[in-house]
């Protein structure tokens, strides 16, 4: 590029990176792990490489650099938007290419959104919401894991039978579907197999939708 290859660039750019402590001004290492390199915080018509106030460049790694410029997804900055559980290892990291079952939405302003794992939603964002969020779920799951598989539900005529929160619950089984009423109320929807359908009871009694429904109905 145009006065990138000159000896007053390289004395200035030797200025700025001596300044800066020889180390990138966004993630601290510095040569021979990383390449440094100076960035133009902002540019001026007309005006060399060399022609400006210290205060106007900084001192970046190769990598910064480009996230700087957009060329790659920015390190910092970044904001958590939501996770969603894909139910198998289906989804593949934007950032590292890792494989994962459950995908979290960043959002940076220059860049947009991207979905990642956990591990690089906890690095964009600074912070452990994607690990612990995992956490919450998986216990979630563990719960309803042991819901489904309770010794309080009754097996009478074919249909499984609990009561929880104060609501009856049966499941029953018509054309090879499995259908769930609660109290005396039958739902429409119709479920593959008995484990699934005591699943979506235990969503629905623990987001409150069960509860609110019966209190419609009366």
């Amino acid at each position: 590029m145009k006065g990138y290859q000159t000896n007053q660039w390289r004395q200035f750019r030797d200025e700025v990176i001596e300044l800066d402590g020889g180390s990138c001004r966004d993630c601290g290492r510095s040569e021979p792990e990383v390449v440094l390199q100076v960035h133009h915080k902002k540019y001026i018509p007309g005006n060399a490489p060399w022609q400006y106030d210290y205060k106007d460049c900084e001192t970046l790694c190769k990598g910064c650099h480009a996230a700087e410029h957009g060329k790659i997804p920015p390190k910092t900055g970044w904001q958590y938007l939501g996770y969603e559980d894909l139910g198998e290892v289906a989804g593949n990291c934007e950032l590292c290419g890792s494989n994962f079952r459950y995908q979290f939405y960043v959002y940076h302003k220059n860049w947009g959104s991207m979905q990642v794992g956990t591990f690089c939603c906890n690095a964009l964002t600074s912070t452990e919401i994607a690990s612990k969020q995992l956490d919450q779920q998986n216990k979630y799951d563990e719960r309803k894991r042991r819901f489904t598989r309770s010794k309080r539900w009754v097996e009478i005529s074919g249909r499984a039978i609990l009561r929880q929160k104060g609501i009856r619950i049966e499941i029953a089984k018509s054309d090879d579907q499995y259908y769930i009423q609660l109290d005396l109320y039958p739902g429409q929807i119709g479920f593959d197999t008995l484990d699934a359908a005591k699943s979506h009871v235990f969503d629905i009694i623990e987001d409150g939708s069960a509860q609110k429904f019966i209190t419609r109905i009366r």
